[in-house]
């Protein structure tokens, strides 16, 4: 990204960041801090974190990926109504997460599932800090 177009955008968030500050400061909520305000200030004091994908390019747009297999889940509840109990659900969250892991190592999802039914499921190899807990 263009350095000149990467600070102006930086510059237009960071304008609207502190904004959300001023506005939501002094806001009544029964429980404290309006969330208005402690969202403001999370993004004023991660502005590095919130914007390290325009930087560095290994790090993705959005965590939507995380999301993706929850989403089809409340979708097909919410429209068709399938998924009439959380155990059927939960049964297949699981198997997307695997069939995404699998995806995100460079395995084919047939494959994966192909091995898995035939009793040799793939498993993500253990990094040293995993087995030292």
């Amino acid at each position: 990204m263009e350095a000149q177009v990467l600070d102006g955008l930086r510059s237009r968030n960071d304008h609207a960041v502190a904004w959300g500050v001023v506005t939501n400061a002094h806001r009544d909520w029964p429980t404290g801090r309006h969330p208005g305000y402690t969202l403001a200030r999370r993004l004023q004091a991660r502005a590095n974190q919130v914007w390290r994908f325009s930087v560095d390019f290994a790090v993705p747009f959005t965590n939507n990926p995380c999301e993706q297999p929850q989403r089809m889940v409340k979708l097909q509840m919410k429209i068709g109504g399938c998924w009439r109990s959380v155990r059927t659900a939960a049964r297949y969250c699981l198997i997307r997460s695997y069939l995404g892991t699998a995806c995100n190592h460079g395995i084919h999802p047939l494959d994966a599932l192909r091995d898995a039914l035939a009793g040799n499921p793939w498993m993500p190899l253990r990094t040293l800090a995993q087995s030292r807990a």
